[in-house]
């Protein structure tokens, strides 16, 4: 078991390079005992550093066994595990010291030899847009590329354009906003409006109908943005971590003898900032943070992913403008 971490320390000093240690396969016995019996993450190797599998694993030691002839035999029909000791020169590994950094690590080492459009268990997200420039602004979902693409206003992320279009429909139940791409200039006779049928069932605000003013409709739009922006509790359609795709975020993760601090912005991971804490010492921890602007959000598709998981112990907490102390106490709340 990983020791417990000092008052306050770097979650992932010298980074994926500093975590992993490589040992040679020359025997099979003296490889697995040099491998903790612990979580973490492990790569075969072949001749040349070449990769030939990457796992997350609840035992390090009983993984690489099975994956060297030493695991226990397959149950009756059952195909034997993939056996690497013809082609493995090395394996390298790194423990975790929980369930998040675990995954940040196994991501990172995924990154350097497994292309993102190559995962096939990885999905990009969709994001929910509100143009706050439009004179009357409109929910409309969207994928990563043209969410990106859009600027401001993208909210999310959802798993996907479906789950996007639910939240969407979830807000127009509670407020009365537009669901239609139409320009118009708003006038009680519109033809157009006059023949809609959100406008004849009042499940819109009319704007074109004039049946609001232009700034009615733009604080309707605005409470929309509020919702979406958070903080929230969780329900079927607005997840708790759903907010801007500028907002600063903390993963909480439970660690042996204490807490695992990753700040995320911008989509992305900030692990030189990621830190180690004593449950008691959440106030200097809170101070301590940094929040670099990050080179891109390439974490989004398996920070989702990892959002999803119905067993995942980390949680993911919205930050606002809270101040140490008030992060701290909101913390010590969530936990």
């Amino acid at each position: 078991m990983a020791a417990p971490p000092a008052l306050l320390e770097p979650a992932l000093p010298g980074g994926l390079d500093a975590a992993l240690v490589q040992v040679p396969l020359d025997t099979v016995d003296a490889a697995l005992a040099a491998l903790p019996p612990s979580a973490g993450v492990a790569q075969f190797l072949a001749e040349g550093g070449r990769n030939l599998l990457i796992g997350r694993a609840a035992n390090l030691r009983r993984w690489a066994a099975t994956h060297l002839g030493a695991g226990p035999p397959p149950k009756p029909g059952k195909r034997p595990p993939l056996d690497l000791r013809p082609v493995a020169a090395a394996i390298r590994f790194a423990p975790s010291a929980g369930e998040f950094q675990q995954r940040l690590l196994f991501e990172r080492l995924m990154a350097r030899f497994v292309p993102l459009s190559a995962r096939r268990d990885l999905k990009a997200p969709a994001w929910l847009h509100l143009d706050v420039c439009d004179p009357f602004p409109r929910l409309a979902p969207r994928g990563a590329r043209a969410a990106r693409a859009g600027g401001p206003g993208c909210f999310g992320p959802f798993r996907d354009l479906r789950a996007a279009a639910r939240a969407r429909d979830a807000l127009h139940r509670r407020l009365p906003l537009r669901p239609c791409e139409f320009a118009f200039e708003p006038h009680p006779e519109l033809p157009l409006g006059l023949g809609c049928v959100y406008a004849q069932t009042r499940s819109c605000a009319a704007p074109c109908l004039a049946r609001v003013s232009a700034d009615e409709y733009r604080a309707l739009a605005a409470t929309a943005a509020r919702l979406l922006r958070g903080p929230r509790d969780d329900d079927a359609d607005l997840p708790s971590w759903v907010s801007t795709r500028e907002v600063c975020a903390l993963v909480v993760d439970p660690a042996p003898g204490g807490l695992g601090l990753y700040p995320v912005r911008d989509g992305r991971v900030l692990e030189p900032s990621a830190m180690l804490c004593a449950p008691d010492r959440l106030e200097d921890a809170a101070r301590a943070l940094e929040w670099a602007a990050p080179a891109d959000d390439a974490d989004w598709p398996w920070l989702l992913s990892w959002l999803h998981a119905p067993r995942r112990k980390g949680r993911y907490v919205v930050l606002g403008k809270e101040e140490p102390e008030e992060l701290s106490a909101r913390l010590r709340h969530v936990l």
